[in-house]
């Protein structure tokens, strides 16, 4: 089935600092990067996530989150520990916990119908930050730099600054 945020995902993560921007708010804040896309993504086509959407989808994909992604993301990191390190089997665990990831991105497209609209970096950058306020966290400015690294891989001609002012408001 085609997914245009699982083929937006891709593109956007694959641009530089994105990958590490995306972890790092993963393991400082226990945000989820399906969620942090998905932001991203409905700012990009001009929608804002609102908070009763945020925490609908936080709740939906939690579950999933928890029992099947974060099992996996634990086996493959203690498996990358392991000297030698069983290298298909961590290719494996790998590639269950990318089609796990790929699903919830699914769930995420099918639950919200987020229809092709005019975006803009603000509400790009807004719609992450909400998400990072959903969660509880008060946003930092290492969050503040991380968001604004991925919000320039949707928006690669975004000079730094306004990036950085586009995730502030």
């Amino acid at each position: 089935m085609s997914n245009p945020f699982w083929d937006f995902s891709l593109s956007v993560y694959g641009h530089a600092d994105v990958a590490a921007a995306c972890l790092a708010l993963q393991d400082r804040h226990g945000a989820d990067v399906n969620l942090v896309l998905f932001c991203l993504w409905s700012g990009s086509r001009g929608h804002v996530v609102t908070d009763a959407e945020l925490t609908h989808l936080m709740a939906i994909t939690r579950p999933w989150q928890q029992d099947v992604i974060a099992p996996l993301r634990a086996v493959r990191r203690h498996l990358k520990a392991i000297e030698p390190a069983p290298e298909q089997l961590c290719a494996c665990v790998k590639a269950a916990e990318l089609a796990a990831e790929e699903a919830e991105q699914q769930m995420l497209f099918d639950d919200l119908a987020i229809i092709a609209g005019h975006g803009a970096p603000g509400l790009a950058g807004g719609n992450m930050t909400a998400y990072l306020t959903a969660l509880g966290v008060g946003v930092e400015a290492t969050d503040v730099a991380d968001l604004a690294a991925i919000l320039r891989g949707c928006y690669p001609d975004l000079p730094p600054l306004q990036a950085v002012w586009a995730v502030t408001g």
